[in-house]
């Protein structure tokens, strides 16, 4: 089976780890890219690593997970994660975002929205 290749783009280092560690033992198959707490160093791995999917972190630096959307010249499948409430109407302008989750991440629904979009 081919591993899926993500990335995680979120300011917040314990989350990032936390989400790191629970797909690791979740999903043997997905091989972690890198963690970015930088939208700018996230777009420079997405370009350099063509991920199959990315964790992105709606407000972060000085660009918004909108903003890094926009500047992505690959369309990795994206799952767009926050504590905060995202516009879903304008998510759904971007066919790469396959689903947004509230943070703290309810693993059940990660693996729900995954499996619904054939990635496990």
């Amino acid at each position: 089976m081919t591993k899926i290749k993500y990335l995680i783009i979120d300011d917040d280092h314990v989350f990032s780890l936390w989400l790191k560690t629970n797909l690791a033992d979740l999903f043997p198959d997905f091989d972690h890219i890198s963690s970015r707490v930088d939208t700018l160093g996230g777009l420079l791995d997405i370009h350099r690593n063509e991920p199959d999917l990315i964790f992105l972190d709606q407000y972060i630096d000085g660009l918004s997970g909108f903003d890094v959307l926009d500047l992505m010249k690959q369309q990795p499948k994206t799952i767009m994660i926050s504590s905060e409430k995202v516009d879903q109407s304008k998510l759904a302008e971007y066919p790469n975002v396959i689903g947004f989750i509230d943070k703290p991440v309810d693993l059940d629904k990660l693996k729900a929205l995954l499996k619904s979009h054939h990635i496990i």
